[in-house]
């Protein structure tokens, strides 16, 4: 007949156990499964968060670039048209393309700074080391 498992607190004060080693290994590997099941469903659900976000991000650059290379040609046309007052049409030209290169290479390594930013499932991690903690201090008894 089996007994019940003791309700002392977390830290186990006071509680002694009764029931056979089999037992006790069973109910911990049967408990460990869950835990592990838990904290990969809570990592799986981390990593989908942090993908639907960057793939929110990614899509709202490339409308926002569609948007602004309209904007761009005009810029460029109306600064052309403006530099040829004062300067040889092929060297306004120039200076409005030296411009758009200087900026383009600058938001591109803007861009790459962000993109090698990692990104960690944070909660998931806190979560595997108080188990880890909790699990050390749970074998030293």
């Amino acid at each position: 007949m089996p007994t019940t498992p003791p309700t002392g607190g977390p830290d186990g004060a006071g509680a002694t156990d009764a029931r056979a080693t089999s037992e006790v290994i069973a109910s911990l590997l049967a408990n460990g499964q869950g835990l592990i099941k838990t904290e990969l469903e809570l990592g799986k659900l981390e990593v989908q968060r942090i993908a639907t976000e960057k793939a929110i991000a990614l899509g709202l650059v490339v409308a926002g670039a569609v948007l602004g290379l309209f904007i761009l040609a005009f810029v460029g046309v109306t600064g052309a048209y403006a530099l040829m007052l004062v300067v040889e049409p092929w060297l306004a030209w120039l200076i409005v393309t030296l411009i758009y290169t200087l900026v383009s290479v600058i938001l591109m390594l803007v861009a790459v700074r962000y993109f090698k930013r990692p990104a960690k499932p944070e909660q998931t991690l806190a979560e595997v080391g108080k188990t880890k903690t909790w699990a050390s201090e749970q074998v030293g008894r």
